[in-house]
């Protein structure tokens, strides 16, 4: 996230995150103190991308494949950033990335903005008239060098994100509700310490991220386990330990937990496939891809409701408690 901390130097306001893959939102919505999602009324259209990057936004032509998907915002208020915690620009991204747990992991955060993406979006249609009275008064040259439509000079930058995506099959498209940002509001100040204090849990929601980045479902699933081993502190591959303490974990005494416990040993089997280049059909693939994901996703959210990075005491109390 250094990238996103250079951004953040030059700026010292607000910052409006646009979201490309998100279901479609009619209202805003808080997802925690000072952090808003928010609808784009306008299509964002590259003749808008292009008023942009001529008051500043030099990398507009990167978002115009992807611009008909951009629908709505995060915004970041400066004044909520938390001592500890992520500035403001780092909290829009725990933000997103709660709702990439709660299951919307076909969306991703693109740019960002010191100013709405809704001044932007639909800004050349709402100015034509004032555009077409300056070529009538000032003539056509200075209404094109000189105009009086133009924007605020843009002051953001493109974030690090990428066109191609792996997508567990589980990943919702229904609409974001209220429920789903009150869920956020629940658990982001516990998520914004541990992702601020924990490395291993940093480390491990970043796994839980941005997996969907990979290449192929081999190097996604690398990818989730890097993340899987990272809460559960293990440094060398130990496929009985993993099953036995996820299975602990996460799920109580019991017939149940020892189903739960194959199952992972299975998921790890089906890991040790992906990631040594063994055969595996694209039905196995996916499902190594999908269970991944849950499972990491489970191990983070326990961590969120307990306040802490896992550790051996919770081990511990887990498999012999």
């Amino acid at each position: 996230m250094e990238s996103k901390n250079i951004i953040e130097n030059h700026h010292d306001g607000n910052w409006h995150i646009l979201l490309a893959g998100m279901p479609s939102i009619s209202s805003p919505m808080t997802l925690a103190p000072g952090i808003t999602l928010q609808p784009i009324a306008d299509k964002l259209s590259i003749f808008d991308l292009a008023a942009a990057g001529s008051v500043g936004f030099g990398s507009w032509t990167v978002l115009e494949p992807i611009a008909a998907f951009c629908n709505c915002e995060i915004e970041s208020a400066k004044d909520s950033d938390l001592t500890p915690g992520y500035d403001t620009l780092n909290r829009a991204w725990l933000a997103s990335s709660l709702m990439v747990l709660r299951g919307f992991s076909r969306h991703f955060p693109v740019a960002c903005s010191a100013y709405s993406w809704n001044e932007i979006a639909g800004h050349q249609k709402r100015t034509s008239s004032i555009f077409q009275k300056q070529i009538i008064e000032d003539g056509p040259e200075e209404a094109v060098n000189n105009s009086k439509r133009a924007l605020p000079r843009f002051h953001g930058n493109l974030l690090d994100y990428h066109l191609h995506l792996v997508v567990d099959r589980g990943s919702r498209v229904a609409s974001f509700a209220e429920e789903d940002a009150q869920w956020i509001r629940d658990r982001f100040e516990s998520f914004n310490r541990l992702a601020s204090e924990s490395e291993s849990f940093r480390f491990a929601l970043e796994s839980c991220i941005d997996w969907r980045y990979a290449k192929d479902p081999r190097s996604a699933v690398a990818r989730l386990w890097s993340g899987i081993e990272a809460v559960l502190g293990i440094s060398s591959e130990l496929v009985y330990r993993i099953s036995l303490l996820s299975a602990s974990l996460l799920t109580p005494r019991g017939e149940d937990r020892k189903q739960k416990f194959h199952e992972v040993k299975k998921l790890y089997g089906l890991r040790s496939k992906a990631v040594h280049g063994e055969k595996l059909t694209d039905e196995k693939l996916g499902q190594a891809v999908d269970h991944s994901f849950l499972l990491l996703v489970d191990l983070l959210l326990l961590s969120i409701e307990r306040g802490h990075a896992l550790s051996g005491d919770d081990f511990d109390e887990a498999v012999f408690g």
